[in-house]
């Protein structure tokens, strides 16, 4: 029978309930081959709409199998998904992200695509990282829905109404300098840069700009010394003035009130297809989409092409060949390719790009541009983040720099700390 306990995503992925898997329900609730294909994903509204518009198209198809949905925002999704994992009910088919790949994969919450994958599923035509993105040692979870890679928006007319020039590539120490001249030059109010000092997923890439992996296995590879010469060249940053304060950082949440948003400053970083994101907020200041800086100007070995974001089928399913066959139609279907277009991120493959045929010019234009420009000149994906990495990653890392930033604690302190956090984090 399903357990009365709310379980939170938290207490399930920790096993810190005794309700943990095996994931089969007893009770009357479970699901059975004749209920609809429940299909669930998260995002905001263009990543709904575009969704639905790729399973209405299904259905149309395919009128014989009755399709459901389940949708909502990032945070409410992995709660919800944990609960109704617990109990056995899950949906069949969901968006997942490699945070939680692991996580759902060691608990043999997910089905092992390896004997539907080049039958049911065909990744032929995809990108190859994107396609073996959601491997994990014991098996393959995910099919990629993507392919992304860190990239730089930079502000280039922005940068010249206050007389300077972008350089053509980078590396951090000349970035530094460029955001601290843009800051002296521009005046108050104004930054080179907003502050990445707490973005994990961007400090990845400077980790493996010094020769190693982000994490081993279960166990974080990257040194206190990197963690803190990352934490220190942000802390410089913002007390030269070329990256706002903590205060002013905790004020600007979200796309629309960060820096780079309202024009205050030249430089933010995200995944690719967050230009899609920005570009309709400045609408008068084309951005451009550049590398990360590099150890060297114009090294990209820190920087990957992979997926982060998967379709996978949860092993409580009873309709694993139908959910399957919904894979491959979202994948190669001229209509969900079109109905989808960036809103899970570049198109995982050259056909599905070349299909939306979107302006050089556009954003999305400039995203998926990237991606073909960097593919195969960068170094190699890592493996799928380990069980743990989701808390180190939402909350442990950021609150690491913020701390440093209103004077509560040092680089050199934080970085202890974080290999401290990280290691009972990833012990679990």
């Amino acid at each position: 029978m399903i357990p009365s306990t709310r379980f939170t995503r938290r207490a399930l992925l920790t096993g810190s309930t005794a309700a943990v898997l095996p994931l089969a329900a007893c009770g009357p609730g479970a699901k059975d081959a004749s209920s609809d294909l429940l299909v669930a994903w998260y995002g905001g509204q263009p990543v709904h709409d575009g969704v639905e518009g790729a399973l209405d198209a299904y259905r149309a198809a395919h009128p014989d199998t009755p399709i459901t949905t389940q949708k909502s925002a990032f945070e409410d999704y992995w709660d919800k998904l944990a609960t109704q994992v617990a109990g056995g009910q899950g949906p069949d088919l969901v968006r997942m992200s490699m945070t939680w790949l692991s996580e759902y994969a060691d608990r043999d919450a997910l089905v092992d695509l390896g004997d539907l994958v080049g039958s049911t599923i065909d990744v032929s035509t995809l990108d190859e990282d994107a396609a073996s993105a959601g491997t994990t040692d014991t098996g393959q979870y995910g099919i990629g829905q993507s392919s992304i890679t860190q990239s730089c928006f930079r502000n280039p007319s922005l940068v010249q109404e206050h007389g300077l020039e972008l350089p053509d590539s980078w590396d951090w120490g000349s970035f530094s300098e460029f955001a601290t001249g843009f800051a002296e030059q521009a005046g108050k109010g104004m930054y080179g840069t907003h502050d990445a000092g707490g973005d994990f997923q961007l400090f990845e890439v400077f980790a493996r700009q010094h020769g190693t992996e982000l994490f081993d296995g279960q166990s974080l590879a990257v040194g206190a010394d990197v963690i803190e010469e990352w934490l220190t060249m942000w802390q410089g940053l913002r007390t030269a003035g070329a990256a706002p304060s903590a205060e002013v950082t905790a004020e600007s949440t979200g796309f629309e009130n960060s820096q780079f948003a309202t024009l205050g400053s030249a430089v933010t970083f995200g995944w690719v297809q967050q230009a899609t994101f920005y570009q309709p907020v400045i609408p008068d200041h084309p951005l451009e989409v550049a590398d990360v800086p590099g150890a060297s100007a114009g090294d990209r070995s820190g920087q990957f092409v992979t997926a982060l974001d998967f379709w996978s089928i949860l092993s409580s399913s009873p309709r694993a060949d139908d959910a399957a066959a919904l894979i491959d139609f979202l994948l190669h279907d001229e209509e969900a390719i079109t109905s989808i277009g960036l809103t899970l991120g570049v198109p995982p493959s050259s056909a599905s790009r070349e299909l939306l045929a979107e302006s050089p010019d556009s954003a999305a234009g400039k995203a998926m541009a990237y991606v073909e420009e960097v593919a195969g000149t960068t170094g190699p994906p890592p493996a799928p983040w380990p069980r743990g990495y989701g808390a180190l990653q939402s909350s442990e890392f950021g609150r690491l720099n913020e701390d440093v930033g209103f004077g509560k604690t040092t680089p050199k302190e934080a970085a202890t700390s974080f290999l401290e956090t990280a290691a009972a984090a990833l012990a679990g």
